[in-house]
């Protein structure tokens, strides 16, 4: 396995859960997230492009966030309004019941009564959904009555650029809804990043020469999954040569066989 080659313990990059980098622009998302959660403010908005960050920012803010008198409910990829309740609502507790009438109107009843028994039990609720892009028109309309849940915050991510059926780029947020956005890393932030992964598995040595790294960077555009990516090919490709270090010439070499998405 080429990881042997660099002393590293797996690939830092494709391997394994996302480690958090506490880049500037993250870490501040973060916190901002945090403030939301703690000071019980209905709603925030989290939007970036592909493989910005958006899903290991807001799993760090919820990891921060996790209290005993705090239920924490995160939903990912939900299609539509009945899914994503059914979904928030197991997530909570709630009790499974036989469906009356519309499967809308239940499955929503269903997480009022979940989210009903979390405040009587003294506890607010952080509802966090995932991929709103993915819902249809008409259940990106229904996002705004999760945040008219008794003591709930909701926290929204959304893929930029991503347009349902309705056409919308976003989806419409409360009037103060506290809107995050994350944009491409730096070439010291890209840097950073790079040098805390290898450290995460083992290793603690710049394995990518400066031109290397400048090279990841304008090839990933500075997203963090094209880093990812892109730094894990050349890894292989370099190991595969022998060589004591990433030069340029191989992450060019690997840059071609990738295609980054817009930003």
């Amino acid at each position: 396995m080429w990881t042997r080659h660099w002393g590293l313990s797996r690939d830092p990059f494709l391997d394994g859960p996302s480690s958090f980098v506490p880049l500037g622009d993250h870490r501040e998302a973060v916190d901002r997230l945090l403030y939301t959660i703690e000071a019980g403010q209905p709603l925030a908005v989290l939007a970036a492009g592909e493989g910005l960050g958006k899903s290991m920012v807001l799993g760090r803010a919820l990891a921060e966030a996790r209290r005993a008198d705090r239920r924490i409910a995160l939903s990912e990829a939900a299609v539509d309004s009945p899914t994503l309740w059914g979904d928030l609502a197991d997530r909570l507790g709630g009790r499974a019941s036989a469906p009356m009438g519309d499967d809308r109107a239940a499955s929503w009843r269903r997480l009022e009564r979940a989210a009903k028994v979390c405040a009587l039990q003294g506890r607010r609720i952080v509802l966090a959904v995932d991929g709103c892009e993915g819902l249809d028109a008409s259940s990106r309309r229904d996002l705004d009555r999760l945040a008219r849940l008794e003591a709930a915050t909701v926290i929204l991510t959304w893929r930029d650029g991503g347009e349902g059926e309705g056409g919308e780029a976003e989806p419409p947020p409360s009037l103060w809804t506290l809107a995050i956005r994350l944009v491409p890393l730096t070439f010291s932030q890209a840097q950073t990043y790079l040098g805390d992964k290898l450290a995460s598995a083992g290793c603690p040595d710049a394995l990518f020469t400066h031109r290397a790294a400048v090279r990841l960077h304008a090839a990933s555009r500075g997203v963090p999954r094209g880093l990812d990516r892109l730094a894990s090919l050349a890894l292989a490709a370099a190991a595969s040569r022998g060589m004591e270090a990433v030069s340029s010439e191989v992450v060019d070499g690997v840059a071609t066989e990738c295609r980054v998405p817009p930003v």
